[in-house]
């Protein structure tokens, strides 16, 4: 694992801008799946402008999500919406192919079908993925099977404050469920990148770092993985002693 410390949020989001451009410009077609929130907000502003100012090549990229709340897709917290409002509709150039999960559905056995069709078809070159307070990726809460596989998970409480925090809604209006990557459906891409920034995740980044491989700490499979770059900022990485 390689481990990048900055300084700054700001510089912590130009990292993994930088590594998300060399993916895409050392791939031919290149398959990306991402995750949204505030960890990539900054990520993201500088890939719309790269993208913008024919810095990247985004039309030749596959861009895909690993999660989405259940909830309709017009709801200002779901990741249809964070895709439109902060990288699609800011962009002149469209992605070659685009794949959102719908979490808007009445029944989702068949949604999980056709999108683990997607993950078949289509060899991820890049996982980006966001670490929670409680050490999750995407929507695997702390004991979650590490072999899991895309399915409707229920968020832990500390998720659900954090999605009433950075989306500013109430406890009643915040989403209780997602479909979600499961563990096994990451640990697959050839390259993952992981964000954490913040005081809020310094406790995450330890046990994930260095803490036993656990399902009480979902992260912690990122040690299992040979190429995973994480990057954090000061406060974030303030607990670490080995790094």
């Amino acid at each position: 694992m390689k481990i990048i410390r900055t300084k700054t949020y700001d510089e912590m989001s130009q990292k993994a801008y930088e590594l998300v451009k060399d993916v895409i410009s050392s791939k031919e077609n290149p398959v990306i799946n991402t995750t949204t929130g505030a960890s990539y907000d900054g990520m993201f502003e500088k890939l719309v402008e790269g993208i913008n100012n024919d810095e990247v090549d985004i039309e030749k990229v596959f861009m895909m999500n690993l999660d989405e709340f259940i909830a309709p897709r017009e709801q200002s917290f779901t990741v249809y919406n964070y895709m439109h409002q902060k990288f699609y509709d800011q962009i002149k150039k469209q992605p070659k192919e685009i794949a959102l999960l719908d979490g808007s559905l009445a029944s989702f056995e068949e949604e999980i079908a056709r999108y683990n069709k997607i993950l078949q078809a289509n060899k991820r070159d890049l996982q980006i993925l966001g670490l929670g307070v409680n050490a999750h990726l995407g929507a695997n809460e702390p004991g979650t099977p590490f072999d899991a596989r895309l399915f409707l998970a229920d968020s832990d409480d500390s998720t659900i404050n954090s999605t009433m925090l950075y989306y500013k809604v109430s406890r009643e209006e915040a989403p209780e469920q997602m479909l979600t990557l499961g563990l096994a459906d990451m640990m697959e891409a050839a390259q993952i990148l992981v964000t954490a920034s913040g005081t809020r995740k310094a406790e995450a980044v330890k046990a994930t770092l260095e803490g036993p491989i656990t399902i009480d700490c979902p992260a912690s499979i990122l040690q299992n993985h040979p190429n995973v770059v994480f990057i954090i900022d000061e406060e974030a990485g303030s607990l670490l002693t080995k790094y």
